[in-house]
This record gives structure tokens, C-alpha cells and sequence, in this order.
């Protein structure tokens, strides 16, 4: 059987980023596949430049679940500090534009997107060869060593991930996922008119996991990480569709 780990996600302010053009960051209303993998991470402890990153980066496969029946879409502006332009001179990360001389840095105005209220059921399934047993990794989702937030620093946690785990097909998982958490949150209204909600779309990572789903759609994505240290990522596929199968 298959192994996997399902856990909530609820935030007031959620900002999945997607790549950076010109002043604006988008956010993408579905978490990236680098947001729950730097979650993940920093809930087991590991650090940003720590070389297991990379190799961490390259297991786990992760399916989502939405729900938005009142969420709400917005922009924030914001000023940002960044050198000036110097083609000679090639800067790897963020830390490395803001140790400049102060003299050397200019201003950039910019917007960033941002989502409210929206619930997301997040099933996580461990692959061949991946450092971390999904046990291990519920044990950290219910004691991170670094404090978790869901795509910014300023989006913190609004409800315990509540990690619990399910052997089975993709499908059973989010069957059993529904009814864990409408127990789970039954004296909760605002999490459970969430839940009520019209929430019939999924998304996931393989076509090799759709047997149980209709496709609907297919996106390409550039969130998943192969170098940490020089923010390089690469493209995936990420499908999306309906539940054969009714509840």
C-alpha cells in the first residue's frame, strides 16, 4: 500500500509565488510545489544552505486540495531595495544585493499578490529513496524546529498543520482526508462553511497518480528546486481535475 501523509493548511494571508517579472509578484491561488517542500524542510529542520536540501528537494510527490468559497485576491505595495544595474557582477541571492554599500542601492517600487481565506488539504507521498519517512515527517509537522509560514514571512499559520497519516490510492486519501477533517473542525464555523464549500477540483504532480481522477487541465510550472544555494528551478507538470469516484 501506498504510504501518505495528509495535512491542513490555513492561513489569513497565503502568497504562492510565481516567477519574478518586471514589479509585480503573482501568486498562483494553489501552493508551489517549492512552498511545501521549504515547509517541509524548515519543519524537519533543515537549513537553507545545507547540501541535503538539494537532495530532499528531489523526492515527495504532493496533491492539493482548495477550498475558497469566500476567498478574496489583493495587491500590496511595497518599496524594495536593489543594486544597481552591473553586468560584470553576477548576485546569487537576495543576502548578496542587500550587503551592498548602502550608496550602491537603489529603490524599486512593487506589488505583491496575495490570497485570504482559502483551506487547503495537502496529501504528501513519500517516494523511493526519499531521506525522510513520512512518520518522520509528521512527527516534525507537529514540532517544527524553525517556525512555518505559508509562502512569506509575514503569512503565519492560522490552525495546527494537524498532520495524520493513510495507506491507500491517491483517490482514498482525500476521501478519508474530507471526513478526518470535517470531525476534525465541526465546532469550528468558519473552517467548516470552508469545508461545505464547493471543493470538487484537485490538483497533483504525476500522470501516473490520475486513475482515479479526470483530467481537466494541465499546467506548466517552474517551482521545483534543483539548486538552493543559486535559485535555480525547473519546469513541471501539474494536473487538475475531478474525483471519479463520488464520497
Amino acid at each position: 500500500m501506498i504510504k501518505h501523509l495528509i495535512f491542513q493548511i490555513y492561513a489569513p494571508l497565503t502568497s504562492w509565488g510565481e516567477p519574478a517579472i518586471g514589479e509585480v509578484r503573482h501568486s498562483n491561488d494553489i501552493p508551489s510545489r517549492s512552498a511545501l517542500l521549504g515547509l517541509v524542510a524548515a519543519a524537519l529542520g533543515i537549513r537553507r544552505e545545507d547540501n541535503k536540501l538539494d537532495i530532499f528537494n528531489q523526492h515527495y510527490q504532493f496533491a492539493i486540495r482548495p477550498f475558497k468559497a469566500k476567498s478574496s485576491w489583493f495587491r500590496d505595495f511595497q518599496t524594495v531595495q536593489v543594486p544597481k544595474a552591473n553586468k560584470k557582477q553576477l548576485l546569487y541571492t537576495r543576502f548578496d544585493e542587500i550587503r551592498r554599500n548602502p550608496n550602491e542601492l537603489e529603490t524599486l517600487l512593487s506589488q505583491r499578490e496575495y490570497y485570504n481565506d482559502i483551506y487547503y488539504q495537502i496529501v504528501m507521498t513519500e517516494t523511493k529513496g526519499a531521506p525522510y519517512g513520512v512518520q518522520q515527517i509528521q512527527q516534525a509537522l507537529l514540532t517544527p524546529v524553525f517556525p512555518l509560514y505559508v509562502g512569506r514571512k509575514n503569512s503565519p499559520l492560522a490552525l495546527p498543520l494537524s498532520p495524520v497519516l493513510y495507506e491507500g490510492t491517491l483517490c482514498d486519501a482525500f476521501i478519508f482526508a474530507d471526513k478526518h477533517y470535517q470531525q476534525y473542525h465541526q465546532r469550528d464555523p468558519v473552517i467548516s462553511d470552508l469545508l461545505n464549500s464547493i471543493a470538487d477540483e484537485y490538483y497533483w504532480e504525476h500522470k501516473d497518480q490520475d486513475a482515479d481522477f479526470e483530467i481537466i487541465k494541465i499546467q506548466r510550472r517552474q517551482d521545483q528546486p534543483i539548486k538552493r544555494n543559486c535559485w535555480y528551478f525547473e519546469p513541471r507538470l501539474q494536473y487538475s481535475g475531478y474525483l471519479k469516484r463520488s464520497k
